[in-house]
């Protein structure tokens, strides 16, 4: 999803996989902290997504 769209956000992201926003947000941390995902721009408005590594090995 975030490929083809970079700058949804979590809520969208729960409402289309049905899960928790809480759920997005903790794997959304998780792949920032791995180093595979980085939010540009603003947090919170008119930022997007940067997928930085898909091969964590």
């Amino acid at each position: 999803m975030i490929k083809k769209d970079p700058q949804i956000t979590a809520p969208q992201i729960a409402m289309e996989l049905g899960i928790s926003t809480r759920g997005v947000e903790k794997n959304l941390r998780q792949l920032r902290e791995t180093g595979t995902l980085k939010r540009v721009g603003s947090p919170t408005f008119g930022g997007y997504w940067e997928i930085i590594n898909l091969d964590n090995n």
